[in-house]
């Protein structure tokens, strides 16, 4: 009488799992660095959308708009990579008041990641006039993953005008640089 073998045997699965185990240790490095790309470009095009909701806020609601970091919901203050706000600033003190509107609070997606601001006037806020201009606040933003790795580093530059242009690696080095050619830092 013959038997037949339904399955496989532990040489066989063994043998699967070592080819599998090399496949995805082939395959992690290149799917890490697509993950971190992705969460640059949407961690950056995240800033443009704020600073474009602020932008049209000011020209719609013909007054001082302001985007800041707050802790508390109502004063300006606190890291840029946590939570803004976007409000009209009618007596232009950077505090939520009884005459100001609140547009919309906005949480930054990625827990760990940095958004440093840097302007001119080494102002922590940035604020729209009715016009669609900055309040003299020309500066970058400027975008860090999680673990700082400079080919991760993504800036946008913003200019009096209110208008956003996205740094690029102009070299192809695999790194962004600013408008002076020099590398990102974190």
């Amino acid at each position: 009488m013959l038997h037949h073998r339904n399955g496989y045997s532990l040489i066989e699965l063994i043998a699967v799992l070592a080819i599998l185990g090399i496949l995805f240790t082939l395959a992690a490095p290149p799917m890490y660095r697509a993950i971190e790309r992705n969460k640059a470009a949407n961690g950056i095009n995240w800033v443009i959308r704020a600073v474009n909701m602020t932008r049209m806020s000011a020209v719609v609601h013909g007054t001082m708009t302001t985007l800041c970091p707050t802790r508390d919901g109502h004063a300006c203050g606190g890291a840029w990579h946590e939570r803004v706000m976007i409000f009209t600033d009618l007596d232009d003190d950077r505090v939520l008041n009884n005459q100001d509107r609140l547009i919309t609070y906005l949480d930054f997606p990625y827990e760990g990641s940095t958004l440093k601001w840097r302007a001119f006037r080494n102002r922590q806020f940035l604020q729209m006039m009715p016009t669609g201009f900055t309040n003299y606040q020309n500066g970058n933003f400027v975008y860090c993953s999680q673990n700082q790795d400079l080919r991760f580093a993504r800036q946008i530059v913003l200019n009096m005008q209110g208008r956003v242009k996205k740094s690029y690696d102009r070299d192809n080095d695999g790194l962004v640089e600013d408008r002076y050619g020099r590398h990102l830092r974190c």
